[in-house]
């Protein structure tokens, strides 16, 4: 059957049952905690879908990669933003999850999101020297939490290891280090950073590269990490290529709390006025159904993958 009169068919069943009635939906959207790209990219969205689909309303409210998952399965929101490293742990019940979250489904994936580790100590040349270090990071919650310790752990330091490990927002991460609190923060967010750009205004830094060698156990550890490279000039004096690791980010849906009407009708605003989200972060310049339709490993609500299919867009999955 034509993908296409199947989505018309779709339209009329929903209005003719519905008696021809318009009904509002409302959706509470999960998306990150203060200082990082989450929060107010979340905002951009659920304005650009409230302009496009009518009698469409969205809350918007803070979270992180694992509460958000959390969410999504326990029906507190229908929409949130998720890692892929932790939506693939959550579906398959690897730790930190204790048994497969159900009800996950994609609808476009986004920007990725780098390994970035900057220091203030000259000394520090290696992830290897935070070994009694005050590190910080985000609270236990955050995908960026679980992936420190993953960082730390492919260099034998555990928590206990450090001085202190502080579970602070970037904003306070940024904070601390500008006083001298703390000598080196983990983040896991978009190139570049403003909470990095913001150091850099009053504190000289460094970013600690990820070898090759400890790459591939990341890797092997959780296959959704990739390669990475941040740009030399990336900050302000970073002279160099910094080899890291990095994971997508990407619109996750309850399966069965969205229909495949709504699902189709948001993944098709985003197709059509998704590049103007470049305006919160530069990660986005361009962005378009190509970057959005992306198989991540993580099964497609059934609305947005008609809608990708429509679109010439086909999938071996």
């Amino acid at each position: 059957m034509n993908h296409r009169f199947v989505t018309i068919f779709l339209w009329l069943t929903i209005f003719f049952l519905g008696g021809g009635e318009v009904k509002s939906e409302r959706l509470t959207f999960m998306t990150g905690p203060a200082g990082g790209t989450w929060y107010p990219l979340g905002g951009a969205v659920k304005q650009l879908l409230e302009q496009e689909i009518p009698d469409l309303e969205i809350t918007v409210r803070p979270g992180a990669g694992l509460i958000n998952i959390k969410g999504i399965s326990k029906n507190k929101a229908e929409l949130a933003w998720g890692n892929v490293i932790s939506t693939v742990d959550a579906l398959s019940g690897r730790p930190p999850f204790k048994k497969p979250i159900e009800n996950l489904c994609n609808l476009a994936a986004f920007y990725y999101q780098y390994a970035q580790i900057p220091v203030t100590d000259p000394e520090i040349a290696s992830i290897a020297d935070l070994q009694g270090k005050s590190v910080g990071t985000l609270p236990r919650g955050n995908t960026t939490e679980v992936a420190a310790r993953s960082i730390l752990g492919l260099y034998g330091i555990l928590y206990k290891n450090l001085r202190k490990i502080n579970f602070v927002s970037i904003t306070d991460q940024v904070n601390m280090m500008k006083d001298g609190q703390i000598d080196a923060a983990i983040l896991i967010t978009s190139v570049p950073a403003a909470g990095i750009i913001d150091l850099t205004s009053s504190r000289e830094i460094t970013l600690l590269p990820i070898s090759d060698e400890k790459f591939e156990l990341l890797q092997h550890e959780n296959p959704g990490w990739s390669r990475a490279t941040i740009p030399a000039s990336t900050y302000p004096g970073q002279n160099r290529e910094i080899p890291t690791a990095r994971f997508q980010m990407h619109l996750i849906a309850n399966c069965s709390e969205i229909s495949e009407m709504t699902a189709y009708k948001i993944v098709e605003a985003l197709a059509r006025r998704g590049n103007e989200l470049s305006a919160v972060t530069a990660m986005l310049e361009g962005y378009d159904i190509n970057m959005m339709s992306k198989y991540i490993g993580v099964p497609f609500h059934p609305g947005a993958k008609l809608f990708y299919m429509e679109n010439g867009i086909t999938y071996s999955h």
